[in-house]
């Protein structure tokens, strides 16, 4: 506990609190654009439109997002070169757990308050029927789970690498094929550890060629594509975990 708090106050003045903001503001201004364009036909499916859509802006916002969190994390003891005097007065293992932490608490605030944001927007808006609060919670879950396997990633390039444009570059490809995934088929997809803020999501749309219609329903994550999340995940906790700890101090 005393490591994480040390990471909390270390990052006091990494603009922490400007960089969660601006992904708010982006993903609600991506939003507000949509829904302004959509006619009142296309509302009437709220809340599983926004579900829907969230995904999507999730997989293309989410994975450069947790790459610039983790990097400015890690880089200030790169700057400082302070691996060294850190690793004298605490196992290398509890400061990379220390890292890990601090980032799994501020993705789950910043996606908490996402939920909660769009949840008020939703009923600014005036979706019909009663708010989905199960699927909102589930929703926050999962973002979460995806964003936090995305961030055992970058924190492990971010920890190995001083230059972190190694991390930042990871990121933007992250971003790139975490919306170019939605187009492919879910075994291709499973490949891809962005895709998987499409391959779990809540909402599934189904378009009618002949009538060219458009309409969605309520799905459930696959047991094995949740399986397969924790595997990535794990994959990159230890890969991370190895590397920092073979670092050179």
């Amino acid at each position: 506990m005393k490591l994480l708090s040390l990471e909390f106050f270390k990052c006091r003045r990494r603009k922490i609190v400007l960089v969660c903001a601006a992904v708010l503001a982006v993903e609600l201004m991506w939003m507000l654009t949509f829904f302004t364009r959509q006619d009142e036909e296309d509302m009437q499916w709220g809340w599983m439109l926004l579900l829907y859509n969230l995904s999507m802006v999730d997989a293309i916002v989410l994975p450069l997002s947790v790459a610039t969190l983790a990097s400015r994390s890690c880089e200030l003891e790169h700057r400082g070169s302070t691996w060294k005097l850190l690793e004298t007065m605490a196992a290398p293992d509890s400061l990379y757990a220390a890292k890990l932490g601090w980032g799994a608490l501020v993705l789950a605030a910043l996606l908490s308050i996402r939920t909660g944001l769009f949840t008020g927007l939703g009923l600014a808006v005036g979706f019909p029927g009663p708010v989905p609060w199960g699927r909102l919670g589930l929703f926050t879950l999962v973002s979460w789970a995806v964003s936090m396997m995305a961030y055992a990633l970058q924190q492990g390039l971010s920890l190995r690498f001083a230059n972190q444009a190694a991390a930042l570059v990871c990121g933007i490809a992250g971003s790139f094929l975490g919306i170019l995934s939605m187009l492919f088929p879910p075994a291709l997809t499973r490949c891809v550890p962005w895709g998987y803020y499409g391959l779990l999501a809540l909402v599934g749309m189904n378009w009618d060629e002949m009538t060219r219609v458009t309409d969605f329903y309520w799905r459930w994550p696959q047991l094995t594509d949740i399986a397969l999340l924790l595997v990535w995940g794990t994959a990159f906790l230890l890969l991370g975990r190895a590397m920092f700890l073979k670092k050179e101090v």
